[in-house]
């Protein structure tokens, strides 16, 4: 225990005992240890009478040699205040807990607490000893992968001292049989066994004995660190690999910085039987130095007459072998020559190159590696956190591990460095810090430059580019999802078309993009690693405001596009391009929000308000209210439209206070729409009908002839609800013409539906299961709202199909907790409530039917006109639900029931 100035000049500390109370201050710096717990650190299980006063004089002693602020009194404890890195134990631990034991290694300074009478900080010094030793066969195993041959004496040695620690033993028994030396592996192994059996009377454990195995069968995975790593999810890709070598002269794997290219050719030159060299180019800056990196790796020495390449060429020619060139990106000249001399001058030999972008090469087969998939992702992460800390437990947050693999796209260098950071922080604490993947993934020491974190491995792809390709990576930072060319156009200020096509396509070649095709063409996207990267250039260059106000324009037109698909007959294809557009959406939603333009946020919503009622997008309600934030007084006609997107909201989710919230701040009772979004919220269907024509009207001169007619269907329930079917069945029997005419599908679904019930009410069964079926056979766009569920059940339950009717009312319950549309709980509860009564359950289906007869006119006139059995049902006023715990107790009731 000693201390020093920052000039290395020593400080005099005082006695034993008085280093023995800085060492277990050391032990936890910054936090406050109760003088008792010093007591029993510093003197063990036997400390004086006045160990109190003792105590106090040490401190004393202290805060004179290190200077009074450094040890603090809190309360009845005291505590070491001093940067944690000014102490050695502490950079140690922060660079085990980084899971890099070389770095540990830098910082240990022998045997702990040498030389004091510590009984008191035994366990301590004990378990600092155990983080050591962890910490010197994690670097060694590093070394042995990297110079199996040069670390055996260092693990021999190591081994000798701590003779019971079966991993070092098995890491030296690896590098022996990689040294070629396997008849002093299997030595190793007997003694080890020697050690185990004659001090500890137990035979060695499953480790060690399959590294003897391996040894014995001569195992290829034993042969290098590379490839003796798994593969996680590349079987496909591996097999893909191995036809092409032995298709093709020269084959090479094409994908973007940590994707996994070189791990997947070294896995490939393993399998493919023959001759191999693996030539490492990435530590070269010259096309013209490829040739002898090859040499080198071949060990061919430089022969009078040829030059490099025809040494290479000669050697390649006594039999089949592989010629493994690994990142050829930045010397794509000279890997080219290199593999087409071999190609041409060696039919026996193949190529295997990986790079960014292929090599230009007449009869070179060209394999994309992509990221894994979720499964495999999520395995190598498991592999990778368990060989980082031997205490991580796979089972123990599997969502978090799924939805960081996610959000790592499935690239394995991401996933391996964030994995080796579960010894200081767990999977959930990663995801939390998934803002920034380049910062959440971490760093770690072996490996090439460019791979130790994954903010190199992009650098380097990136500082490749040339200068219009940079310029154009960085702007497309702004997509969130994926885009097309025009798209890309909208963004950047080049302003030819075809320029930005040819760049798109040099990206792309150069894994700096994706692109996948589809019915509408080429779709591009930015991994959300490369997008980051790409963000913070931009931002650097000052240019995002810039890029990010085109981008938000370029949105306005596209929701625009969306618009038009949605409100006609292509209804299902403007869903699938909304999913699309969605991420970018929401982007600018954001910007227009941060800088706050209601104009740009009216610009974006309004044309796709009318998917919160049709398909339940409840983030459409969470801007509406975003935007009345963004309003002023002056603003009435436009917070008035705003409100009754609130109400739409706040219906669905059966929460009339909450809209009477924003009513109270925002309402202009003597406008149109305010009016119809305060009886629509409360459930006020006389004045509902009341104030229609006006809010229609309302609508029409704002130019939204369709959102009009929307209301006009939206205010059917309500209506039928209060018995003016006759008005309903004219208004909504003319919108189902127009939408059979014109679309949307949805619409014109739903107004089937709401004829359906309006004739039911009226008692004509013919007429109502017509209209059913004809709206069960409108083919709506998946995710619609519908009530199809349970008129399929209300069928199957008459047919005598009563488990299948009860598993499909039970299915839509669960979808409308799910999506939030509460509101449709009484819809459900006609079927719940005579099937309950049919199957004898009485008091279930009393229970229901007081809460139908209650919930809203609608649920009342069902109540009256629908239920054959009501008349055998008890109604407890004093029951009343609201819809969501109706929901709640149809669904245990359903549960219960289906077998």
């Amino acid at each position: 225990m000693r201390v020093t100035t920052d000039d290395g000049e020593p400080v005099d500390i005082g006695s034993a005992k008085t280093q023995t109370l800085l060492a277990a201050l050391a032990l936890s710096p910054g936090t406050p240890l109760p003088q008792s717990r010093l007591v029993d650190l510093v003197w063990g299980d036997d400390p004086p009478r006045t160990a109190h006063k003792t105590l106090q004089w040490h401190v004393a002693q202290l805060r004179k040699g290190l200077g009074g602020p450094a040890i603090t009194r809190v309360g009845d404890a005291y505590r070491l205040d001093v940067p944690p890195d000014a102490i050695d134990v502490a950079r140690f631990r922060r660079h085990v807990g980084d899971g890099d034991p070389g770095a540990a290694l830098t910082h240990w300074g022998g045997s702990p607490l040498a030389g004091l009478d510590a009984p008191g900080l035994a366990g301590a010094v004990a378990g600092l000893t155990e983080q050591w030793a962890a910490a010197v066969e994690a670097d060694l195993e590093r070394r042995a992968a990297a110079d199996p041959r040069g670390v055996v004496p260092a693990l021999t040695e190591f081994v000798e001292q701590h003779p019971l620690r079966e991993r070092a033993w098995a890491v030296l028994m690896t590098a022996l049989f990689r040294a070629g030396r396997q008849a002093d592996a299997l030595a190793a192994y007997r003694r080890a066994r020697h050690h185990l059996v004659t001090e500890l009377g137990v035979e060695p454990g499953p480790e060690l004995r399959a590294a003897e195995a391996q040894i014995l069968a001569h195992d290829e995975r034993l042969r290098g660190a590379a490839s003796s790593t798994a593969l996680f999810g590349r079987d496909q890709d591996l097999a893909a690999t191995l036809d092409a070598i032995a298709a093709a002269p020269v084959v090479t794997l094409v994908g973007p910085g940590g994707i996994g290219k070189t791990q997947l050719a070294l896995a490939a030159a393993g399998a493919s039987g023959g001759d191999h060299w693996f030539v490492e180019l990435a530590g070269i800056v010259s096309p013209s130095d490829v040739p002898q990196a090859a040499a080198d790796t071949m060990n061919l020495p430089h022969r009078p007459g040829q030059t490099l390449t025809q040494s290479i060429v000669t050697a390649l020619r006594t039999g089949p072998a592989l010629l493994v060139l690994d990142n050829c990106e930045h010397v794509l000249d000279g890997a080219a020559a290199l593999a087409q001399a071999v190609a041409a001058g060696c039919p026996a030999a193949r190529v295997l190159a990986t790079s960014r972008e292929r090599l230009g090469l007449s009869g070179e087969r060209v394999l994309a590696v992509g990221p894994l998939a979720p499964h495999a992702a999520v395995s190598l992460f498991h592999a990778r956190a368990t060989a980082a800390d031997r205490t991580y437990d796979p089972q123990a947050h599997p969502a978090a591990v799924a939805e960081l693999c996610h959000r790592l796209d499935g690239i394995p260098l991401a996933i391996e460095l964030a994995a080796a950071r579960t010894v200081s922080h767990r999977p959930p604490d990663l995801v939390a810090r998934l803002d920034d993947h380049l910062r959440a993934t971490g760093a770690r020491r072996t490996g090439t430059p460019r791979h130790r974190t994954l903010r190199a491995a992009v650098q380097w792809s990136f500082d490749l580019l040339t200068p219009a390709e940079q310029v154009l990576f960085q702007q497309l930072s702004v997509f969130a999802g994926g885009f097309d060319l025009p798209a890309a156009v909208a963004v950047t200020d080049v302003a030819d078309v075809a320029d930005v096509d040819d760049v798109l396509a040099d990206l792309v070649g150069r894994s700096m993009l994706t692109v996948a095709f589809g019915p509408d063409g080429r779709r591009f996207r930015l991994l959300e690693t490369m997008r980051q990267f790409a963000a913070e250039r931009l931002r650097e260059r000052g240019h995002t405001d810039l890029v990010a106000a085109r981008h938000a324009q370029w949105c306005v037109g596209a929701v625009g596009a969306v618009h038009r698909l949605l409100t006609g007959p292509d209804e299902a294809l403007g869903v699938a391009r909304l999913a699309e557009l969605w991420p970018d959406l929401r982007s600018a939603v954001v910007r227009a929000r941060t800088t706050a333009d209601v104009a740009l946020a009216d610009a974006l919503v309004r044309p796709l308000v009318t998917e919160l009622p049709l398909r339940g997008r409840q983030e459409l309600g969470d801007w509406a209210e975003h935007i009345l934030d963004l309003t002023t007084a002056h603003d009435g006609d436009l917070r008035a439209f705003w409100l009754l997107w609130a109400a739409e909201r706040h219906t669905q989710q059966a929460d009339p206070e909450a809209y009477r919230r924003l009513a109270d701040r925002y309402a202009a009772p003597d406008l149109p729409l305010c009016r119809w979004a305060s009886a629509y919220a409360t459930g006020d269907g006389p004045g509902l009908r009341e104030c229609l024509p006006d809010a229609v009207g309302a609508l029409h001169r704002q130019d939204e002839p369709y959102l009009a007619a929307f209301l006009s269907m939206t205010s059917a329930g309500p209506l039928l609800g209060i018995g003016r079917f006759a008005e309903v069945d004219a208004a909504v029997g003319a919108l189902t013409d127009r939408h059979r005419a014109a679309g949307p599908p949805t619409l014109l679904h739903w107004a089937l539906q709401t004829l359906a019930y309006s004739a039911a009410f009226q008692g004509r069964s013919d007429d109502s299961s017509r209209y059913f079926d004809e709206a069960a056979r409108v083919d709506v766009p998946a995710g619609t709202l519908s009530a199809n569920a349970t008129a399929e059940a209300r069928s199957a339950f008459r047919r005598g199909e009563r488990q299948r009717a009860l598993r499909l009312l039970l299915s839509y319950v669960d979808e409308l907790l799910d999506t939030a549309n509460v509101v449709a709980a009484s819809v459900v509860c006609i079927e719940f409530v005579n099937m309950t009564a049919a199957l004898g359950l009485l008091a279930e289906a009393s229970r229901m039917y007081g809460y139908l007869a209650s919930a809203n006119d609608f649920g009342a006139m069902a109540a009256r006109t629908l239920v054959p059995m009501a008349p055998a049902l008890t109604v407890d006023a004093a029951a009343r639900v609201d819809d969501r715990t109706a929901l709640l107790y149809m669904r245990e009731v359903l549960t219960g029931l289906v077998t």
